[in-house]
């Protein structure tokens, strides 16, 4: 009996072990289990512990309504917006009866702009709750949002009348006030806002807010002082309070405020980050630079710190301490973004813009909201002539850092470049808010107004510039530039000899004086002019190759020659000096000669598009097609839509032996996708049909091409020949004797007068 009920105890415990085990191991148990630790882990305010908790709960039941809630609200004090969303309308899908989690998702889409969709969740709480005051605000705010005053006002009263004491309410009927042009009933709504949160931040931030919006400072900075005065343990108003100030350049008061903020919290990094910037604003780069050492001997971060230091040198000019800098951090972390971007930044300084372009591409995939690498990137684009794609880097600068001057100078330079006047005043005028001197933005503003012949605005932005910057080079250029267009020569010319006496080699200003010489019929003056200023600065190569130009239009061609020849030895490098050389020797008869410049061009700069489309039509002047193939193959091989090159090399393919009229006709086309208008290219690839057989497609380009040059006798040759093919004889034949009534001699002129007499109808 004993072993009997031993036994019976022993399979009891048994059972019972294993029951705890399986309860133990639950779902059930286990999801809770997860919960409640979260739930704890939120009271402790150990928020990355109870995300963690909570996405075990969902992991183990995604359809656990509770925790998903939960886990979006642990996003949302933790910053991650995009997560917290997710799971709120998660939650709020899963559980229709949590309103919170309803209203939360209406708040967040209304943030991003979908208000419809927001509506749609608001409707859901008010079908159940209709004097669901937050509910309520929402759709005030959705309705002043698409312009509807009255009906946010009808939805904000009837949540007032339901919660009176709400000062997110009252702060809404601030703005509905705004919107009805009514101030002073708007700052009476924030104040009892205020009076109804006076622990909360953001109302005193919104009231500041309102009233540097209705230009009221004095009032402003009252309410400044006061926040400061009610929060004494934050730095943060004190901030605000400097920022203030040094808007209105109270340098000392900024100063002294951020001194407070550092006494109260010195080991803050973000506010020695905010000191550092003001140091940089004021121009007191020494205690810009101490203060960031201090950072970077301080932080919990040191190479992040470290970065701005260098990215600092680079800002200060200060190259070499940039790179060393910036190379010692990427020898301890090559991924620290900050860094590389000193290192792309350096890389375009010394032009190596494919490099930093190809690096700004990674560092843009990974960080994809980084206004600086995007401008940046317009940068270097813009060194490479990638003007398009400069200007759509530029303007995504400008969405992601609409407070940098520089991106808004650069976009305007874009819109000035493409004769978008207007754009380009509005884009620089806040370029010159965000940042006074900018003297770039300033120029590109009055160049906009010059332009588009708003000469009054433009001579009114330079003479204010010329009395800033007296000696500033471009800016007299410009005032110079803008009292031409006006015709007032007498003021103009002053200004362009005080430039060349200023400066010395800047050529733009001698040529435009010289431009002013020959076109008083003065040449000689205009040469005399130039001769004098290359004898002050022998070294120039720019006033040199200008001395050649005028020699060259003059027709002295051997002086000519001998002025690009020392412009040459001064700048072997420039490619003008051989392109000149070159036309001079075309010009003269002298082919082979003109080839050989251009091959020396092409020694020193062997990507010189210019040189090899200048010597290609040299090479099949004398004969050599197939030299002459080889250089418009080179050029297509670096541009593969160089219509010119396309065009040139589809011709000379037509007119082989054996030609592969398939890869003239694709040539063709592509010369005509680039430059649909130009006659010559419609002759190309008329000429390509004809010989294809396509007789109606060949006559419709020979008369495109003949509406733009009707005197040009090979063009009417070519449209005979296709007529005939298509069966239009008597056109043909009347086509054909037009073309050899034109004057002056064409390649065909035999053929033609040999092709008349077999087309003559017999008598």
């Amino acid at each position: 009996m004993i072993r009997s009920c031993r036994s019976a105890l022993a399979v009891i415990g048994i059972c019972l072990a294993m029951f705890l085990q399986s309860a133990c191991s639950s779902p059930e148990v286990k999801k809770q289990g997860h919960f409640d630790k979260g739930m704890e882990y939120v009271k402790k305010e150990q928020l990355k512990e109870a995300i963690l908790e909570f996405k075990n709960a969902v992991q183990i039941d995604p359809k656990y309504a509770e925790a998903r809630y939960q886990l979006g609200l642990a996003y949302l004090k933790t910053g991650e917006a995009k997560s917290a969303f997710q799971e709120l309308q998660r939650a709020a899908s899963l559980d229709p009866a949590n309103l919170d989690a309803l209203l939360k998702t209406a708040e967040f889409l209304l943030l991003s702009k979908q208000p419809e969709e927001s509506r749609a969740q608001i409707a859901k709480i008010l079908a159940g709750k209709p004097d669901h005051p937050e509910a309520l605000a929402v759709l005030a705010n959705i309705e002043l949002a698409a312009g509807d005053i009255d009906k946010a006002q009808a939805a904000l009263t009837k949540a007032m009348t339901a919660q009176p004491d709400l000062d997110r309410l009252s702060i809404l009927q601030a703005r509905i006030f705004s919107a009805r042009k009514m101030p002073e009933q708007a700052e009476k709504a924030l104040l009892q806002a205020l009076e109804l949160g006076p622990d909360k931040l953001s109302t005193h931030q919104t009231l500041t807010a309102f009233y540097l919006s209705q230009k009221d400072e004095q009032k402003a900075e009252e309410n400044l002082i006061k926040t400061v005065a009610s929060f004494p343990k934050s730095s943060g108003p004190l901030l605000e309070l400097a920022s203030f100030y040094m808007n209105k350049k109270e340098i000392t008061k900024a100063e002294e405020a951020i001194g407070k903020a550092l006494a109260l919290e010195p080991g803050n990094e973000r506010i020695s980050l905010f000191q550092a910037d003001f140091y940089k604003e004021t121009a007191q780069p020494g205690k810009a630079e101490e203060t960031l050492k201090q950072l970077a001997a301080k932080s919990e971060n040191p190479l992040a710190a470290k970065a701005l230091l260098a990215d600092f040198y680079f800002e200060q000019k200060r190259f070499d301490e940039a790179k060393t800098l910036s190379d010692e951090i990427l020898k301890e972390n090559d991924k620290l973004p900050l860094a590389l971007l000193v290192r792309t930044k350096l890389a375009i300084k010394d032009g190596k813009n494919d490099e930093a372009i190809t690096s700004l591409d990674q560092l843009i995939k990974e960080n994809p909201r980084w206004g600086e690498a995007y401008f940046q990137l317009a940068l270097a684009h813009l060194n490479k002539g990638n003007m398009e794609l400069s200007q759509n880097a530029a303007a995504e600068a400008v969405k992601l850092i609409g407070r940098s001057s520089q991106a808004h100078a650069l976009l305007a330079h874009h819109h000035l470049r493409k004769r978008e006047f207007d754009n380009a005043q509005q884009e620089a005028t806040l370029s010159l808010r965000l940042d006074p001197r900018n003297v770039r933005a300033a120029i590109i503003l009055g160049q906009s107004f010059l332009y588009a012949d708003n000469t009054d605005s433009a001579l009114k932005v330079f003479e204010q510039m010329r009395e800033l910057l007296p000696e500033n080079i471009d800016v007299l250029h410009n005032l110079a530039l803008t009292r031409l267009a006006r015709k007032e020569h007498a003021e103009a010319g002053p200004l362009l000899e005080e430039i060349i006496r200023l400066k010395p080699d800047f050529t733009p200003a001698l040529a435009t004086l010289a431009a002013l010489d020959v076109r008083a019929k003065h040449p000689e003056k205009a040469i005399a002019r130039i001769r004098l200023q290359q004898e002050k600065n022998p070294q120039n190569a720019g006033n040199m190759l200008l001395l050649g130009d005028l020699l060259f239009s003059q027709g002295s061609m051997d002086e000519a020659i001998n002025a690009f020849r020392k412009a040459q030895e001064l700048a072997p490098e420039n490619p003008q000096t051989y392109i000149m050389l070159a036309k001079i020797m075309e010009k003269t008869g002298k082919g082979s000669q003109a080839i050989e410049e251009y091959q020396s061009l092409l020694a020193k700069q062997p990507d010189s598009l210019q040189a090899l489309m200048g010597m290609g039509p040299l090479l099949e002047q004398a004969g050599r097609s197939d030299e002459a193939k080889q250089t418009y193959g080179k050029i297509l091989d670096r541009d593969p839509k160089f219509a010119p090159a396309a065009n040139n090399l589809a011709w000379l393919i037509t007119l082989e032996a054996n030609p592969d009229l398939g890869e003239a006709l694709r040539l063709a086309l592509v010369a005509k996708e680039r430059l649909p208008n130009d006659p010559n290219i419609s002759d190309t690839l008329g000429f390509i049909h004809y010989k294809r057989g396509s007789h109606d497609l060949a006559v419709t380009q020979f008369r495109e091409a003949l509406s733009s040059l009707p005197n040009q006798a090979t063009i009417r040759y070519h449209l005979a020949l296709a007529l005939k093919g298509q069966g239009a004889d008597a056109e043909a034949l009347q086509e054909l004797r037009q073309c050899l009534e034109e004057s002056g001699e064409f390649p065909e002129r035999q053929a033609a007068g040999k092709l008349l007499s077999s087309w003559r109808p017999a008598r």
